[in-house]
């Protein structure tokens, strides 16, 4: 379980205060709000790209708020996707777990067959798909997803939610999704917290 207790954080002005939820393995949560209401930080935090100002993230009842980024056991989907163009598709895979099976990955994110193919000739979609894959290998406990599916147009958008939706409840890995969309946020799951409303 992640709980996320009475955090709080500010910069030159208040983004949140005394925010708490808590979300179970393979429990799915949307995040709303408008721009500058902290959504990005939240997740920023807890994953530890950022720290809050006060509070606690406890995961299994032990507090990680020290605890380094790559220990914690919790990913990050960015809106843009974070590739490396000096990698083909199957080396950012295994940045993600270099014991990955790579074939069984990408037939998992349906992109069967782009093993050697360089990342600047994947379209949007294909280029969040392998984000999203190289997350998975990595095993996370939990994935956190900052409207990663915003820049795509509306059919892929719903096709890419749902196969994300569909490969988190085969692993059992919670989430959460940040979204501006009131449909992908009742799409993705039953809960949703409101921020700077």
């Amino acid at each position: 379980m992640l709980e996320i207790k009475d955090v709080s954080k500010s910069f030159s002005k208040t983004l949140f205060q005394n925010i708490s939820f808590t979300i179970e393995q393979g429990q799915r949560l949307s995040i709303m709000g408008p721009s500058g209401s902290g959504k990005t930080t939240l997740l920023r935090c807890i994953c530890g790209l950022d720290s809050f100002d006060s509070g606690s993230i406890n995961l299994d009842g032990v507090n990680i708020q020290e605890t380094p980024t790559e220990k914690r056991g919790i990913g990050l989907i960015f809106q843009k996707p974070v590739l490396y163009h000096h990698l083909d598709v199957s080396g950012n895979i295994k940045l993600g777990n270099k014991n990955a099976n790579v074939k069984e990955i990408l037939e998992l994110i349906q992109l069967p067959g782009y093993e050697n193919r360089r990342v600047d000739e994947l379209s949007g979609g294909e280029a969040q798909r392998l984000a999203l894959g190289r997350s998975i290998v990595a095993e996370p406990r939990f994935l956190l997803l900052d409207e990663p599916f915003s820049s795509l147009d509306e059919t892929l958008r719903k096709k890419l939610l749902q196969d994300t939706i569909e490969l988190l409840e085969q692993r059992k890995i919670g989430s959460i999704l940040v979204t501006h969309n009131h449909e992908e946020a009742q799409l993705f799951s039953e809960n949703s917290i409101l921020l700077g409303y």
